[in-house]
């Protein structure tokens, strides 16, 4: 597993000095905005960590900047000059909606209860992705549940999720995440399901013994059977053996006077700064502490708490505009955005909004969307800034590892790879002259320095018959039916001359568009799906 190598015996953290401010340290939350990466509020570079999430295959692999999404969870380890060194991507759930609850916004995966949020002063409102929201679910549904965990008045835990994703029906991979209870030698129970454990199941950090009362995430790449899970993977989460700073955003549980629990991780806040705080706090209120790391108890001493209920975040995005149709439709670091009620900085006007205007952008999710409430263009991008790039490779030197990114309005860049660079839909091997890409990097004297690169598959878009200029998106797919389906909001129509390469369009299958609207209708023209 590619966290062996990450310090700590392999552990899910690993703490050092102070989150953010130099020395080593970690961060655990959830991600609310972009600009590098911003996790409950703070800004960590996006640029020098390497990127891991799970697959079909692995419980974690390399994977590009780009998995990381709005909403989700992140396990952030940071190097000595306080930049991110690895960072995790770990959804709490995995697997197919149950029990989903109309008029409640309740449902469960795995057996775990989830509830879904609205309200900005209790925690990041629930975002969606590939589902038009939460009256888009259905039983069955493949899903990929992101959030915080908590435990309601009758001991009973549940997830406060961050992020919904569909995910194609076709899964195979199955997360729980929760408390273990009733553990003996083949197995334990996080709620209504069973747990079990082989000869092959892995137990992160190396050496960790099982023990009831731990919060564990467990994965596997084979469905429930039953109330029953093999379980290939587990993280046990804990600090115990690692000293430094820490920043945790997550549920108050366990509370009882100055000590409490957030997702698993035990906190003291009886600090004389922090007495009225604490006195303050309620089960289930959603908060991010600050503080030391204390390595015989795995004890989070807090130096600050903040709550949501004081201070509601914003959703920040800073980056370059991709996917542009209108200002209620275009795409900020692959989050949708709709700007037609946003109040414009001096200088910047709505009609500024084109693709690969670089943009600053706070507003709020709603639904699979985030509603911009202020809208800046600075007019070009800030030195230091990691924004994307699409465009076509030229002049590819592999020894040397540059090439020339010409871009869609004909003007070029100098592109010099990363060492910690990653690839996405697609091997290094795709990377020749004439590819399309879309790279993540930033600004030097020298050019751009990319550190993801993410392959393409559409061709150059065709003018309509009437000279109509083609737009293009890219999402995942939802209300897939035999003449159209959904992607970012948009209301697709396929018909006869419509182009579909390579794979097959599903519901939760990763797509790129090439439309034009022609009679009030988007009509595609070429289709790429991931399927």
């Amino acid at each position: 597993f590619a966290l062996a190598s990450c310090g700590g015996g392999g552990g899910t953290m690993v703490a050092g000095g102070g989150v953010g401010t130099g020395g080593t340290g970690i961060s655990y939350g959830t991600v609310t905005g972009f600009g590098s990466v911003i996790v409950d509020g703070t800004t960590y570079s996006s640029a020098t960590p390497q990127y891991l999430a799970g697959t079909d295959l692995d419980e974690v692999k390399v994977v590009t900047s780009n998995a990381v999404e709005l909403g989700g969870q992140l396990q952030i380890q940071l190097d000595a000059q306080g930049n991110p060194s690895t960072v995790v991507i770990e959804p709490e759930l995995i697997g197919a909606v149950a029990n989903l609850q109309t008029n409640v916004g309740t449902f469960s995966v795995n057996g775990v209860a989830v509830r879904v949020n609205t309200d900005p002063t209790v925690g990041p409102v629930t975002y969606y992705q590939g589902v038009a929201g939460y009256f888009g679910m259905s039983n069955g549904m493949q899903v990929e549940v992101h959030g915080v965990y908590g435990v309601d008045a009758s001991a009973q835990g549940y997830i406060q999720a961050t992020l919904i994703e569909q995910l194609p029906s076709t899964n195979v991979i199955t997360r729980i995440s929760g408390v273990v209870s009733n553990l003996n030698g083949s197995g334990f129970q996080i709620g209504s399901t069973t747990v079990q454990l082989g000869a092959a199941t892995t137990v992160l950090p190396g050496g960790t013994p099982l023990a009831n009362g731990q919060f564990v995430n467990v994965w596997a790449n084979t469905a429930q059977t039953g109330t029953a899970i093999a379980a290939q993977v587990i993280r046990v989460r804990t600090l115990q053996g690692t000293a430094g700073s820490v920043q945790i955003g997550g549920l108050v549980a366990g509370l009882s006077g100055n000590q409490f629990m957030l997702s698993g991780i035990p906190v003291d806040a009886s600090t004389a700064d922090l007495a009225t705080v604490a006195q303050g706090l309620a089960l289930g209120e959603y908060v991010v502490v600050q503080g030391q790391s204390t390595p015989a108890t795995g004890v989070v001493v807090a130096s600050s708490i903040r709550t949501y209920a004081a201070q509601p975040g914003l959703v920040e995005l800073h980056g370059t505009i991709t996917g542009f149709v209108s200002a209620s439709n275009f795409l900020v670091r692959g989050v949708p955005v709709d700007a037609s009620r946003a109040t414009f900085a001096a200088g910047s006007l709505p009609t500024s909004l084109v693709n690969g205007a670089y943009v600053e952008i706070s507003g709020s999710v709603n639904g699979n969307a985030v509603i911009a409430a202020s809208v800046s263009v600075p007019g070009s991008v800030p030195d230091g800034a990691t924004v994307d790039y699409p465009g076509t490779v030229g002049s590819y030197n592999p020894a040397a590892g540059t090439f020339v990114l010409t871009l869609a309005d004909g003007s070029t860049s100098n592109v010099t790879l990363a060492s910690n660079v990653a690839y996405g839909d697609g091997p290094a091997s795709n990377l020749v002259n004439g590819a399309t890409v879309e790279i993540s990097a930033t600004r030097t004297a020298a050019g751009l320095l990319a550190y993801s690169v993410e392959f393409r598959s559409l061709a150059t878009p065709i003018p309509g018959p009437d000279g109509t200029t083609p737009s293009e998106t890219t999402g995942l797919a939802y209300a897939v039916t035999s003449t159209g389906f959904m992607v970012n909001g948009l209301s697709i129509q396929i018909t006869g001359t419509t182009q579909l390469v390579p794979g097959t369009l599903a519901n939760g299958v990763k797509v790129e568009v090439t439309f034009i609207l022609s009679g009030g209708q988007n009509i595609a023209q070429r289709i790429s799906a991931d399927g």
